[in-house]
């Protein structure tokens, strides 16, 4: 008898200390940010944050458009191409799987260097 009081109790707090899928999803954006934001200039696109809404269910990626990619009439000329390709690029990621099958969405803020109140580009992805 103590032996299964023993096991229950054990399993009970051991499912008490699971983080649910948001904990970890928030959890991994502060990370992610705290460690690595902002990020190098790469294809002259800097990743400033990464956020998680817990009520939209969303990562938020706020990034830093520079250089000749800062221009409103290039992205939205483009906008169709960088779409596609952010899609796909979330489609193959291994990393983020299990977010992808919980549902949780994906959304990209890009915005300009030279006038960073102007909002360059922005999308949502549901996988």
């Amino acid at each position: 008898m103590k032996k299964t009081i023993f096991c229950a109790v054990a399993a009970l707090m051991m499912m008490g200390c699971q983080k649910s899928i948001e904990d970890r999803a928030e959890q991994e954006a502060r990370d992610y940010t705290r460690k690595f934001c902002p990020t190098p200039v790469y294809n002259h696109t800097r990743t400033d944050s990464l956020v998680f809404d817990r009520a939209e269910r969303t990562f938020i990626y706020y990034c830093t458009l520079t250089d000749i990619m800062d221009d409103a009439a290039l992205i939205g000329k483009n906008s169709q191409t960088l779409t596609d390709g952010l899609r796909q690029s979330i489609r193959e990621s291994t990393g983020l799987k299990i977010y992808k099958d919980a549902g949780i969405s994906f959304r990209y803020v890009l915005r300009s260097e030279k006038n960073p109140e102007e909002i360059l580009y922005e999308s949502t992805f549901q996988m």
